[in-house]
């Protein structure tokens, strides 16, 4: 209800979309009633909708798991698209707030240039990463994936969004022991049982990431957010 009452203030509604707060989002949009957040209006801000996406399914039924139609929503992890989304943002903000157009250009831009300058230096961290044959828990890092190179030899999750089974779990192991990985990497936010179980038979790393801010007690702003993702993949990529 909380929610609902903030909606039917709000000037702008900023959200990841490509359907994933499809289980929420429109009960919250309808019951605000609030036109200017509306689905098509300048105030209703999807992030998806400006980067490239990935995974994007040729077909979808139900016997696919929880595959998103628009692709894989988790864009989050590349900081390529987090330049991007903040473009994009700070110029929606203008457009609805065109008396403080001044502030929405040079708020952005010295972001930008502070984002860029961190950039360069995450990508000569990250070159011992590229090639690093990983497991993950769930297809959340696709993105992350392609940022880095690295090489995705296994998913937990026989199906996005279904949890592992302990026959499907073994299966992975099967197929790990003749393509070995390095770690194994899921989200804060996830059961650590079954990476736990891969990396204990497997004797490689178990890495939880933060996947998002506050996703864990270091990763208390963007800049951190990719600091503390790199450190603890560098970390598992280095342990013997």
């Amino acid at each position: 209800p909380s929610l609902i009452a903030r909606a039917r203030r709000a000037d702008i509604l900023v959200c990841t979309g490509a359907s994933l707060e499809i289980g929420w989002l429109p009960q919250v949009l309808r019951q605000a009633a609030n036109r200017n957040i509306a689905d098509g209006q300048s105030g209703h801000f999807e992030a998806t909708s400006f980067v490239t996406m990935l995974e994007v399914p040729t077909s979808l039924d139900r016997s696919q798991g929880d595959v998103h139609a628009p692709g894989n929503p988790h864009v989050q992890t590349n900081p390529n698209n987090i330049a991007i989304i903040a473009r994009a943002l700070a110029q929606r903000f203008a457009e609805l707030d065109p008396a403080n157009g001044e502030v929405h250009q040079a708020r952005p831009a010295d972001f930008l240039q502070r984002w860029e300058t961190a950039l360069l230096r995450w990508e000569a961290e990250a070159a011992p990463l590229h090639g690093v044959p990983v497991v993950t828990q769930h297809q959340s890092w696709v993105y992350l994936e392609d940022w880095l190179g690295l090489d995705r030899v296994a998913v937990l999750e026989s199906q996005p969004g279904v949890p592992p089974s302990s026959g499907h779990l073994a299966e992975v192991v099967r197929k790990l022991q003749t393509r070995p990985a390095r770690m194994v990497i899921r989200a804060a936010y996830e059961d650590d049982r079954p990476a736990n179980f891969i990396a204990d038979r497997l004797g490689i790393v178990a890495v939880e990431l933060p996947f998002t801010v506050g996703g864990s007690d270091e990763a208390e702003d963007l800049f951190s957010l990719y600091d503390e993702t790199l450190r603890r993949l560098l970390a598992a990529a280095t342990q013997e």
